[in-house]
């Protein structure tokens, strides 16, 4: 065996030493990679000086060291002549990498300038807008809210009246069978609906500030006696002297169409809503009963037994129509007359 230690190398790289080595000795790296346990494909890449695609360094020294001793070279000199290259490998490619690829990652800066933040500025407002428009349409194309929570759907009641109540969208109107009804500034909206006896259809129906709508429908079975007292309309009626234990009772029967109804008896307020076609509610007072109706020839009232007719001749408001003991009814009188009649009465009375 030859030293590893010649000058006619001292230019070579450790694999081109180590190879020539093998080949001044004969031997091939099968018979290497047998003796020394080290895989044919580890020595190749040793010989071609491929570092970078050897295991870790602490098994390519374990490598190192067996090959040397086979050709019988000095392993300190083998190591240390393997750290130089791979060091002098590490800084070559250390020197090829560029700075701009090291810097890439980095954030790039960025200065506020006026003309910047306008532009900032200009598209967050642009982002509220295009938001705002957008919900906008949306609400405009949707029908409002409409929640009933009670009646429900299908049910039955011993009354002759029942309350509706409900929630719908802000600003929005409400009507129960075509006769609107009070909301709320939350959208709430409660309203007393007298009955007629059996099944009573109630269509509740919500109509938002764009025009849209929705309606739902509940069916209410009522029960309830009635005392509905009828006379003989050919009969002269005169109503002057009464009992002084006497009260005063007035039905109300509602004709045609639904009609708001307010009822004030002996000066409290006993009854607000909504009166459904053929419903009939009555009340009974110490003095007097005031009633107030939305549509006075819809309105069809009965004292003490006594049909007077309608509140009055048009589809229109009578506020306040009073009704006493003293109240007389004269033959072949319209019921409108009556009241002028009343009033006359009350007037002179305050003089």
């Amino acid at each position: 065996m030859s030293g590893f230690v010649r000058k006619k190398v001292n230019s070579q790289t450790l694999g081109e030493k180590l190879q020539e080595i093998r080949k001044t000795a004969d031997v091939s790296l099968n018979e290497i990679a047998k003796a020394t346990k080290v895989q044919k494909k580890y020595l190749e890449m040793l010989e071609a000086g491929k570092h970078d695609r050897l295991p870790p360094d602490v098994y390519v020294k374990g490598f190192l060291t067996n090959y040397a001793k086979y050709l019988s070279i000095e392993v300190g000199d083998v190591i240390s002549l393997y750290e130089k290259e791979r060091g002098v490998a590490k800084n070559i490619k250390k020197l090829k990498t560029p700075k701009e690829t090291r810097k890439k990652f980095q954030m790039p800066s960025i200065t506020v300038t006026p003309k910047v933040l306008t532009i900032v500025l200009f598209v967050v407002f642009v982002g509220i807008g295009f938001v705002y428009f957008y919900r906008e349409v949306g609400k405009f194309s949707a029908a409002p809210r409409l929640v009933i929570a009670q009646p429900s759907g299908n049910s039955s009641i011993e009354g002759s009246s029942v309350d509706v109540v409900g929630i719908t969208d802000k600003d929005s109107k409400v009507s129960i069978n075509g006769q609107p009804v009070f909301v709320d500034e939350k959208g709430e909206f409660n309203e007393t609906i007298s009955l007629s006896q059996g099944i009573n259809e109630l269509e509740v129906k919500s109509e938002n500030r764009f025009g849209n709508e929705v309606a739902k429908k509940v069916r209410v079975s009522a029960s309830y006696d009635t005392q509905f007292a009828q006379s003989d309309d050919n009969d002269e009626k005169v109503m002057g002297v009464h009992d002084e234990n006497e009260k005063v009772v007035l039905e109300i029967k509602i004709i045609d169409s639904p009609t708001w109804i307010s009822i004030q008896v002996d000066g409290e307020s006993t009854h607000r809503g909504t009166m459904l076609p053929n419903s009939v509610q009555s009340f009974e007072a110490e003095e007097k009963v005031s009633v107030t109706s939305g549509k006075a020839n819809k309105t069809i009232v009965t004292l003490n037994g006594n049909e007077l007719g309608s509140l009055g001749e048009a589809t229109s408001v009578i506020r306040d129509v009073v009704f006493t003991r003293e109240t007389t009814i004269m033959p072949e009188s319209s019921f409108s007359q009556l009241l002028e009649d009343d009033k006359e009465k009350e007037e002179k009375e305050d003089e």
